[in-house]
């Protein structure tokens, strides 16, 4: 009897537990399920936190702010000796100043030349600008330069403009800048020169400045500018071209080569003898920038 008493029990035993398999089976789902509920109705979990910080995006940077002071300067020296004496030098220098709203810029160019003692290369050529944005691309300028070219028998000439500066075109590589104005020219000439435009004269002025970027410190640059004379007594026509190569050394020197156009319709007569209407000017050397 105790062994049918032990086989009763094992019978009850073991029914009780095939009753319980399905719900010790149904547990951990519905145990998910409860806990997916909780998450979506209260706060999230760090799993969520670290996955919504993952896909959020970064906050855009700042701009880089514009320098307020920039400098440029450049120097070049060639000198013969023996059976010929020659010696050449250029000098040149860019200064760009922010003043709130304006800005202000002022450059120099000085080539001076002598070859078995006689001065073959007298040329200064010097402004000083102000610059203000009036709308999206667009500046105005007031300038005032001075230049001197000895050989081409002008002891000086001031010039006094106004305008707009339109940038035309700009990408990562390439900038296109026109500028249209005007200019009043006042100038003095060599002794015994003479020349048909009057000594002050007014004149248009038509300007483009192009500029490539090969990197960040080298660059291709072009300028030209057209002022024609304008008033009956003045019918000259000048035209000024500057193109430059700058190729960096280091962060701060690099080498630059130019070639200056300079052009004019109708040159002095110095000593019965006409000037020729164009001058040209070669130079390479160093410059610093900071």
């Amino acid at each position: 009897m105790t062994r049918r008493l032990a086989h009763a029990v094992a019978i009850r035993y073991v029914s009780l537990g095939l009753a319980m398999l399905p719900l010790v089976l149904l547990a951990p789902r519905f145990a998910a399920a409860q806990g997916t509920t909780s998450v979506s109705s209260g706060s999230p979990t760090t799993a969520d936190s670290a996955k919504d910080s993952t896909t959020a995006k970064p906050a855009p940077k700042a701009p880089p702010k514009p320098k307020v002071f920039d400098f440029t300067g450049s120097l070049g020296f060639a000198q013969t000796r023996g059976n010929a004496t020659a010696r050449n030098i250029n000098v040149g220098n860019t200064i760009r100043y922010r003043l709130g709203e304006w800005t202000i810029r002022q450059d120099l160019s000085f080539i001076y030349g002598e070859s078995n003692g006689r001065v073959n290369a007298n040329f200064w050529n010097g402004g000083l600008r102000f610059d203000r944005n009036v709308a999206d691309r667009i500046e105005f300028f007031l300038a005032s330069r001075y230049d001197r070219n000895v050989p081409q028998g002008v002891t000086s000439r001031f010039q006094q403009g106004f305008g707009l500066n339109v940038v035309a075109f700009e990408d990562s590589r390439n900038r296109v800048q026109v500028s249209l104005g005007g200019s009043l020219f006042s100038q003095q000439l060599e002794p015994g020169a003479v020349a048909r435009v009057s000594r002050a004269f007014p004149a248009a002025r038509a300007a483009l400045d192009y500029r490539y970027r090969f990197s960040q410190l080298a660059y291709l640059r072009q300028t030209a500018e057209y002022l024609p004379a304008i008033g009956d007594t003045a019918t000259s026509v000048f035209v000024n071209t500057e193109s430059a190569i700058v190729a960096p050394i280091s962060r701060n020197v690099g080498v630059k080569i130019g070639y200056v156009v300079r052009y004019n319709s109708e040159p002095p007569i110095r000593n019965d003898v006409p000037l020729r209407t164009t001058d040209m000017f070669f130079s390479s050397g160093l410059t610093l920038t900071f």
